[in-house]
């Protein structure tokens, strides 16, 4: 009678801990519609004091319907479709907005100095890939880079990119940074791409 009364007893335990495992099982959406912000940055060009800001998002098709889903202390990614997501796509697209259109409320910009003018600058911008595996890492250059919206050959105060980089297969595990350099290679910002 002891025997079974243990046997039941350890049953309702295994039972209780699998409910409230599942119960801890919870799913965020990581992307909709195949787009992820990364941030948003904002700076003032020295000596002008001209503010500006660097507004970056990452898109790509296999993004849409992504999920995280925790599992007690465990993160993992399905896709829109319900696999598995362990490797980031092989081509990865990003979208970058250079702007002084809008100041930014409540904000204090990064004073950063360049010889040019903002429309010359944001023209200039240069972009690169670093990835991290464990505490190496290596960097991937653009595969192109294309202007959206208002030609290059007309001055304007805000400029949208899509930088696309062919990365291999990378796992989920790793580090993507995209970095936005100046015109004379300094790094203005890095956004990063981390989807667990």
């Amino acid at each position: 009678m002891k025997l079974r009364n243990l046997i039941l007893f350890a049953s309702l335990l295994w039972l209780g801990t699998a409910a409230t495992l599942y119960s801890e099982i919870r799913k965020v959406p990581v992307s909709i519609n195949g787009r992820i912000p990364l941030g948003i940055e904002s700076f003032r060009l020295e000596p002008a004091k001209s503010d500006f800001y660097l507004m970056a998002s990452a898109e790509q098709p296999d993004f849409v319907g992504l999920q995280r889903i925790t599992e007690g202390q465990r993160d993992r990614l399905i896709s829109g479709t319900g696999r598995p997501f362990n490797f980031y796509p092989e081509r990865v697209q990003f979208r970058l907005t250079a702007s002084a259109r809008e100041r930014l409320t409540e904000d204090r910009p990064y004073p950063t100095k360049a010889a040019e003018s903002l429309p010359e600058l944001f023209l200039k911008l240069h972009f690169r890939l670093k990835i991290f595996h464990g505490l190496n890492y290596r960097y991937v250059q653009p595969s192109y880079v294309d202007d959206i919206g208002m030609p290059r050959d007309v001055p304007y105060d805000e400029r949208i990119y899509r930088i696309g980089f062919n990365v291999g297969k990378v796992p989920i595990e790793d580090r993507i940074v995209m970095e936005v350099l100046s015109p004379t290679g300094e790094r203005l910002c890095k956004f990063h791409l981390d989807l667990l």
